[in-house]
């Protein structure tokens, strides 16, 4: 071997060496891997039991207590039990990173500053830990220490599991069940009656058990099963949307409720809730029975629960399948109608206008017979007379005719109710008056030049 061929090789054993120490040593300015310095102890489960947490200017004060919470501040009620535990396990996942300044004027910047987000975690009266919670960027979420100027990237957790204030920190569970669980509903309405309802214990083998009628102020076959597992399945999961905490009982209408919902459990447990007046459109009073706290439940919730006995009759106006519906008629003042199916034709000669005669317009025609099969009205109305209500005078009469005995769909709609969303109907010449939703009549009293071929 020549000496050039040794030097070249010296210089190559050379460079490899270099190229090795380079990729072992750190980048200047960073750290080894590894835990990074922390500004406080990582706090574990049992090393705390109170976060004080001030969102615009309240304080919230949550006090872990065996498996539940309780809010001490500025209000004494049970916490959230999903919420709370979620901030305080967001406290066990804080990781420090890198700290992004140390200068006081960028504070407002990272969303650190005073009058921020701030939560205190203590044990008892020992002090742990006094954090602004800043801003979430990049999967990080700025911290600062109180005191500090220090701006910290952490990661582990997310604002939003401790940003709430100390409505979102309450218990909204007016009811909370498996809804399985329930085998009693009793309903005592102020003016309306009472009903009592039941069903067996489920089994592990068959369907489930269905609700039956134990006793009732009034007739209410048929028996409509679905609005027995509507309130069920709503009572189960029912929440508060706000706390009327200073609302006095006489003003929400509970101290002569409404009506009385009352819930009984396998396991002896009940719940009875009370319905008191409406404080707008969107919201009605309730307490339960055993405790002073007045909440206010949405719309859906309310008339899911609020009924009387009179609506758990079945609601069904109309079911009548498309292949059986021989004729389709709108009588009314200003273009009437009258679809009628032609004996032993198909595709576009499948329907024809009697009334006027004209070609009727095949895909609508079709589209129409679809819309009488298990038509249910909204409810029953509050006022039963026929004068009041409108269908009285109707302003149109539907009517579908069936080739299967016994079936029939005759309907007198009146006008619209109050609420504008529906119109008050006679469903089959019954005696009861419903309220059907204004968009299910509107698609059947359609224009005459919606009806006719184009």
């Amino acid at each position: 071997m020549n000496r050039k061929t040794l030097f070249a090789g010296a210089i190559f054993a050379g460079l490899v060496l270099v190229t090795i120490g380079l990729l072992r040593s750190p980048e200047k300015g960073t750290r080894p891997s590894g835990e990074r310095p922390r500004p406080i102890p990582k706090l574990k489960a049992d090393d705390f039991d109170t976060l004080e947490v001030t969102k615009g200017g309240v304080t919230t004060v949550i006090k872990k207590k065996g498996d539940d919470y309780q809010i001490l501040k500025p209000i004494d009620y049970p916490a959230d039990k999903d919420s709370a535990k979620t901030g305080f396990e967001a406290i066990e996942k804080f990781v420090f990173g890198d700290v992004l300044s140390a200068e006081k004027s960028r504070q407002k910047e990272f969303e650190v500053d005073e009058g921020g987000l701030r939560v205190v975690v203590k044990k008892g009266d020992k002090l742990l830990a006094d954090l602004h919670v800043g801003k979430t960027a990049n999967d990080a979420t700025m911290v600062r220490l109180e005191g500090k100027d220090e701006v910290w990237a952490t990661t582990g957790f997310y604002r939003y599991q401790l940003e709430k204030d100390t409505l979102a920190w309450r218990d909204k569970h007016i009811a909370k069940f498996e809804e399985k669980d329930a085998d009693k509903i009793e309903i005592s309405h102020k003016t309306r009656g009472r009903i009592v309802i039941s069903r067996p214990a489920p089994t592990d083998a068959g369907p489930a058990p269905e609700w039956s009628v134990v006793e009732s102020s009034m007739n209410v076959e048929p028996f409509d099963k679905r609005a027995a597992t509507d309130v069920a399945t709503t009572l189960s999961a029912l929440s508060a949307n706000e706390f009327a905490d200073n609302a006095k009982l006489e003003e929400t209408g509970l101290d002569a409720p409404e009506n009385t919902v009352t819930v009984s459990l396998r396991n002896g447990k009940q719940y009875r809730i009370l319905f008191g007046k409406k404080k707008d459109d969107n919201n009605t009073y309730v307490k339960t029975a055993d405790k002073p706290q007045v909440f206010l439940i949405g719309k859906y919730q309310a008339e899911q629960i609020n009924k009387r006995p009179v609506d758990f009759r079945d609601r069904t106006i109309c079911n009548l399948a498309s292949d059986e519906i021989t004729e389709i008629s709108v009588a009314r003042d200003k273009d009437p109608f009258v679809l009628s199916k032609n004996p032993g034709k198909s595709g576009d000669d499948a329907w024809k206008l009697t009334k006027p005669a004209a070609r009727a317009d095949i895909s609508k025609a079709n589209a129409l017979a679809g819309f009488f099969h298990e038509w249910r009205a909204q409810k029953y109305a509050e006022d039963n007379l026929p004068k009041t209500a409108g269908p009285a005078k109707p302003t149109a009469v539907i009517n579908a005719k069936s080739n299967v005995k016994g079936h029939i769909c005759s309907l007198k709609v009146g006008g619209e109710a109050a609420d504008k969303g529906s119109y008050y109907v006679i469903a089959n010449n019954q005696p009861q008056v419903l309220l059907v939703a204004k968009s299910d009549i509107d698609r059947i009293t359609v224009k005459l030049d919606e009806v006719k071929k184009k």
